[in-house]
């Protein structure tokens, strides 16, 4: 060996200089043989766990040796030690201390054979004992690895299965806040999906609580805008916004800090359909393993999230006109049954509308049945707008349509159908490089409180107010409670 780094390191405690001497001789130039105190103190210094074997001299150290406890000589740091026996000594002294945990005796002058065999011996169960140590070592941080392992695939399990619960876009992101919260301290979880439309235009909508400000809630909707258009690859023609839960805003949310938010894609099938905005004041300080973890959740989230989308989507279809985008007849009568019985547990008022386009088999035969789609379309524009969100617009059949009215009275009920039938007759609908107008009569019926009344009933007196409005010369609202006559004057 080349350098002193290199030998192994041998301890002589007690040794005088001629025993050391000879010993080195007989070791050669790959030991190096190192004097140590001859105190009790400086004898169990934390620097002897390095070395190969101690040889001890029974002349320079038996004072000490026959005053040490047991426990002394077993210490597990401590290298195997050999008795050097180097003067008179009883024989019931040798078998105490060597019982008291000494390797081997030996009798100076030393025995070369013996010698190399001692040392041989110590190397070899050196040896031995890195390896076992290497290897438990080994099996150590392979259990760390399978615990965590087992940590995460409960974690993706438990995360999985609780949001594939649901249905409900907004109950699993509320699910993923609290899942999420098990590996950083998650203040928020948002969420913007987008799709086109029928004239092939990227639509947002976006799920996101309901923060204190509105000028924290408009930068995070332009926050999560920019990264739906970045995702998408196309501008953002429109989007709309569902509040979720509110919640304190957090600490510079209001400015968002880059590290203070992580926004991920969600894809299916290899595109992208939206992104899940995480906001933490830990983001920064994220470490791979648990940045990996995160990604590796919001995968799972993925599929979930797709598959209440589609859900919703096929309701949506299920319960909606396909040309007017408006609750369909069958989404209309349920709704009919359930505010009938609101009305008579409750007494709210209760009306509604019905309403025909007048002459729209003239419309459709002079200027076709595609000019006469894009009226339905745009009649139910018009009915949307003016609705509130509690009302129930509905396209009833042909170019017949339905409102129901919730908390509303008969006279409020005509005024809107007023309403409604000044902005259609004054729309002026072009096709084809032609101008034409369309007119609409409109009937109006509402339930008398504490009266009980069937859906059938109700529908038969909008059907008749609407019959009156027809009689009375079209383009004409009239209710259920007035004659014809009465009707004639706001044609």
């Amino acid at each position: 060996m080349s350098t002193n780094q290199q030998r192994v390191t041998l301890l002589s405690i007690g040794l005088d200089l001629r025993q050391e001497e000879d010993l080195q001789a007989l070791l050669g130039a790959d030991f190096a043989l190192e004097r140590f105190g001859s105190g009790a103190k400086g004898f169990f210094s934390p620097k002897t766990n390095s070395a190969l074997l101690a040889f001890v001299s029974w002349r320079g150290m038996h004072s000490q040796l026959a005053g040490l406890a047991r426990n002394h000589f077993t210490m597990d740091d401590f290298p195997s030690r050999v008795l050097i026996l180097d003067a008179p000594v009883a024989q019931a002294d040798v078998e105490r201390i060597v019982d008291a945990g000494f390797s081997a005796v030996v009798r100076y002058p030393f025995e070369a054979e013996r010698i190399t065999a001692l040392v041989n011996q110590a190397c070899e169960s050196q040896g031995i004992y890195k390896d076992l140590y290497h290897m438990a070592r080994e099996i150590c941080l392979e259990r760390e690895i399978l615990s965590r392992q087992a940590d995460l695939l409960q974690f993706f399990n438990k995360m999985l299965t609780r949001a594939s619960f649901s249905l409900d876009p907004v109950e699993i992101l509320h699910q993923a806040h609290e899942d999420l919260r098990i590996l950083l301290e998650v203040k928020s979880v948002e969420a913007v999906f987008w799709q086109k439309n029928q004239a092939q235009e990227v639509e947002a909508e976006l799920f996101i609580h309901e923060h204190d400000g509105k000028v924290t809630q408009d930068l995070l909707i332009q926050y999560l805008l920019e990264h739906a258009a970045k995702h998408a690859g196309e501008k953002v023609t429109g989007f709309h916004v569902n509040f979720m839960s509110r919640i304190e805003s957090m600490r510079n949310l209001s400015t968002l800090q880059d590290e203070d938010m992580l926004t991920l894609p969600l894809r299916f099938g290899g595109q992208s359909f939206g992104c899940i905005s995480i906001a933490s004041e830990r983001i920064a300080r994220l470490g791979r393993d648990r940045l990996q973890t995160i990604l590796a959740a919001v995968n799972h989230l993925s599929l979930a999230l797709r598959n209440a989308l589609l859900y919703r989507e096929m309701r949506i279809r299920a319960d909606r006109d396909a040309l007017t985008r408006l609750p369909n007849r069958h989404y209309f009568d349920e709704r009919v049954f359930l505010e009938l019985k609101r009305h008579q547990r409750y007494r709210h008022p209760l009306s509604l509308l019905m309403m025909d386009l007048d002459h729209f088999k003239q419309l459709n035969d002079t200027h076709g049945h595609q000019a006469g789609d894009m009226v339905l379309e745009e009649v139910g524009r018009i009915l949307m707008n003016k609705m509130r969100s509690t009302d129930t617009p509905a396209r009833y059949g042909g170019e017949e349509f339905v409102a129901l009215l919730v908390n509303t009275a008969e006279e409020q009920a005509w005024i809107l159908a007023e309403r409604i039938r000044k902005e259609i007759s004054s729309r002026r609908f072009h096709f084809n490089g032609k101008f034409f107008k369309v007119t609409a009569s409109i009937g109006v019926a509402s339930l008398q409180t504490g009266v009980l009344t069937t859906a059938a009933d109700l529908l038969g007196e909008a059907d008749a107010a609407l019959y009156k409005a027809k009689r009375s010369g079209r383009n004409t609202v009239c209710s259920s409670i007035e004659d014809e006559e009465e009707c004639r004057q706001f044609a």
